[in-house]
């Protein structure tokens, strides 16, 4: 399965991506650089908070992010290496939200990275991170998936300050989730999650977070922090 083919399944979980929508956007301001825009996934509800600055390292996913979307006003698009360096046509501007869902495990630099990010947001921006969680979950979904690292709660929020960032928040989310990644990554040895399952699984999301929310689990596969700059 290709990378463009694990984003079309991931855009056809819309009651699951709502659920991490409710779970981020209360931390979105008005001027936002979505890193890692991929295909427009989230695009569209960040745009209902303000402008979207969106970029990705592969042209493809640009591509059919803008034909998702064309020329919305306020939305502006761009191929660039974020953990290469600040492109150039993003030095001088600033930002009070940089969104980086499911990325940063994408890249080696990682401190790097979020040295950049902390040079690109405005005083008081804050930069929303969601990144897999717990290093021993790491299976043949993430290899497969150029992933570097899933990281623990504690660490991040230890790079996260070390890098200049205070952290105003941060939970872990889809609890139920680790069962199926690691049935199918740990056990079955699998580079891919059946689109039976993310299609059965995108039906009772609604249900299973709501009961998630209701006994807060102290784990899930997913972690979300959220640093601000002082």
């Amino acid at each position: 399965m290709t990378t463009m083919v694990r984003l079309e399944t991931l855009n056809a979980a819309d009651r699951f991506n709502d659920e991490v929508w409710d779970k981020v956007q209360g931390f979105v301001g008005k001027e936002i650089l979505e890193v890692g825009m991929g295909i427009g996934i989230f695009t569209e509800k960040l745009l209902t908070k303000g402008t979207v600055f969106g970029v990705d390292i592969v042209p493809e996913f640009i591509d059919a992010a803008r034909a998702r979307h064309g020329s919305k006003p306020g939305l502006e698009y761009l191929v660039a290496d974020m953990g290469a360096g600040t492109p150039d046509s993003l030095k001088g501007r600033a930002f009070d939200t940089i969104v980086c869902m499911n990325v940063l495990e994408h890249i080696e630099d990682d401190r790097g990275t979020l040295k950049r990010f902390m040079a690109m947001l405005k005083q008081g921006g804050k930069l929303v991170l969601v990144v897999p969680a717990h290093q021993c979950l790491f299976n043949p979904l993430d290899s497969n998936d150029g992933h570097f690292r899933r990281y623990a709660e504690g660490e991040l929020c230890e790079l996260l300050t070390s890098t200049g960032f205070s952290v105003v928040h941060r939970s872990q989310f889809n609890f139920f989730g680790i069962f199926g990644w690691f049935l199918n990554g740990t056990i079955l040895r699998r580079k891919d999650l059946p689109t039976g399952q993310m299609g059965l699984f995108n039906r009772v999301a609604p249900l299973l977070f709501w009961f998630e929310n209701l006994i807060g689990p102290p784990v899930g596969l997913s972690l979300l922090a959220v640093g601000s700059k002082p």
